[in-house]
């Protein structure tokens, strides 16, 4: 439920943001607008404004894109808290979409830096590596990354994988594949829950 309620709080965020703006709920929302709530240009982010990192996932321009983003960590989340912690769950999201948003900071610092795709791609990699093939969580996953691809190298500008996708995406499936080895060196009574 902790992970659909991250979910709702994307829409929320969305809402609010479009009512401040004042414009209908559909209207792309632009990244420089989207600075006054967290968003931000790479080459701005200092230490001080860290909390950006975090504040940033909840941002997006397009509306179809933010509710993508919170199907999927909403939907995939919580087939990964079927199998493990939703305390882990919800860290490794914030985490590796902050990692995102940093790597997207640091490699193209003239873009302005949001969304939830970052998170969202740190969930899909722990879950193809955590959840069984024949689960529904397992090929949303599959549909999430298949998304983030096809959206990075035929609609994006860049025609390339962004490092802010990649990166995420990696931590997803290395702490997936720690927590699977972990999990085999176990005693019973502290295995993680099989789906």
């Amino acid at each position: 439920m902790i992970l659909w309620t991250w979910a709702a709080s994307i829409v929320l965020v969305w809402g609010v943001v479009a009512f401040d703006l004042g414009q209908p709920l559909w209207m792309r929302q632009h990244s420089i607008a989207l600075t006054a709530y967290g968003a931000f240009e790479g080459q701005t982010l200092t230490v001080k404004d860290s909390w950006k990192l975090l504040a940033s996932q909840r941002l997006h321009v397009k509306f179809p894109h933010m509710l993508f983003n919170a199907v999927i960590i909403g939907s995939v989340g919580s087939a990964l808290t079927r199998r493990s912690a939703w305390p882990f769950v919800l860290v490794l999201g914030l985490i590796g979409g902050a990692c995102g948003q940093l790597a997207a900071a640091l490699v193209q610092p003239d873009a302005y830096v949001s969304g939830a795709s970052q998170a969202y791609l740190a969930l899909c990699g722990a879950a193809l590596v955590l959840l069984e093939r024949r689960s529904i969580g397992w090929w949303l996953s599959v549909l999430g990354v298949a998304v983030s691809v096809a959206l990075d190298l035929f609609v994006s500008s860049h025609a390339a994988i962004k490092p802010g996708h990649f990166v995420p995406f990696v931590i997803g499936l290395i702490v997936g594949g720690v927590f699977l080895l972990l999990d085999r060196h176990r005693p019973a009574w502290a295995m993680l829950r099989r789906t």
